[in-house]
């Protein structure tokens, strides 16, 4: 397990997501930055190592009216949505890692970023094609110190050599990979699942999934 092959699986991941503009694939690709993304996932795995929690979650989707129906979650509007969210996420401690797998917020820019600044943990953020402009320029670059990191994956070695693979989108391995089995925690896909094969094994870790946070 290295950083070409992560970086192969997100490559062939992107190829895969068509429902996806060219626009927002190209600037997730753009995002890739093998010494931001190896030190970034090897502090993920040395705070799992010392015993230290890491949380894990997807697609809170702040301040999106219409999240509300399309997911059927189960509040009346924003503000109990909002609310909802805040009170999990302001439990993770400022000394722990958490991991938001992409799709941040929608709607005014602004208020979402202050929503986020509110949480305490230790932020690492996955771009998702939600925390994109159009353009494909990532929302959250300009803002200092929202994030420890802004990266389209994470990657680290798993139990029996198997590799963990973290992006936004279900991950699609291409056919030249000959390697254990890929252990992939996702989001993008809200409340529906995939199915897993010989080759990979997944772990939709969206709130629309778990209405919790996941601790790895």
């Amino acid at each position: 397990m290295n950083f070409e092959i992560a970086r192969g699986i997100f490559e062939h991941t992107l190829d895969c997501e068509t429902r996806v503009s060219t626009a927002l694939n190209l600037g997730l690709l753009n995002l890739i930055n093998k010494d931001l993304i190896e030190s970034t996932s090897q502090m993920v795995s040395n705070a799992m190592a010392a015993g230290e929690r890491v949380w894990m979650t997807s697609d809170m989707h702040f301040l999106h009216a219409n999240i509300i129906r399309y997911s059927n979650r189960p509040f009346y509007n924003v503000s109990d949505m909002t609310g909802a969210h805040l009170q999990l996420l302001q439990k993770v401690p400022a000394t722990d890692l958490l991991i938001f797998v992409g799709d941040m917020t929608m709607g005014n820019y602004q208020d979402g970023v202050d929503l986020i600044r509110t949480i305490p943990a230790r932020k690492i953020l996955v771009v998702g094609n939600h925390d994109m402009t159009r353009e494909g320029v990532c929302r959250y670059g300009r803002e200092r110190k929202l994030f420890e990191a802004l990266i389209p994956f994470l990657y680290w070695p798993g139990l029996m050599g198997r590799m963990v693979f973290v992006s936004h989108y279900p991950a699609f391995i291409p056919s030249s990979y000959k390697g254990e089995l890929v252990m992939n925690y996702h989001g993008h896909l809200h409340e529906k699942t995939m199915e897993s094969n010989h080759r990979i094994k997944y772990f939709n870790v969206g709130w629309d999934v778990s209405h919790g946070l996941l601790c790895l």
